[in-house]
């Protein structure tokens, strides 16, 4: 019998199919609109880019509204990536679906969150199902 993953390797192999994931759903014909600044890019130059960043919401890193197509620059570099960002999300997810990801982020920091091994194995199942009709 194999050695038991890391709850910490299992995020890191969740991340993968995840991220992979959203910039599938995000992209047609290998390009993306990015969700910051509005222009079209490869799908290779383009991340899947967290609103309430990982670090701060874990919670939320999974989040399909928290977490949308977003070229590698806006995300990685632009400081200012967010402004955009959040006009635009609201305008993808309507004011009801924002509001309900805002508050998701309230309550998140508002409680105490961890993940546990079988959410995690779930959903990496859940998102390679999810992944497999791309590719």
């Amino acid at each position: 019998m194999g050695k038991r993953r890391t709850i910490g390797k299992l995020k890191s192999d969740l991340d993968k199919v995840f991220n992979k994931w959203i910039r599938y759903r995000d992209s047609e014909d290998g390009y993306c609109k990015c969700i910051s600044c509005g222009q079209v890019f490869s799908f290779e130059d383009t991340d899947a880019g967290h609103f309430y960043a990982k670090q701060g919401y874990d919670g939320l890193r999974y989040d399909e509204d928290n977490v949308n197509g977003e070229h590698s620059y806006c995300n990685r570099y632009d400081e200012s990536h967010l402004i955009g960002y959040s006009e635009n999300l609201k305008v993808k997810l309507g004011e009801e679906k924002y509001e309900a990801l805002k508050q998701r982020a309230l309550n998140y920091k508002a409680g105490f969150f961890k993940w546990d091994r079988g959410t995690i194995e779930g959903l990496i199942i859940k998102y390679k199902d999810k992944l497999s009709i791309y590719i």
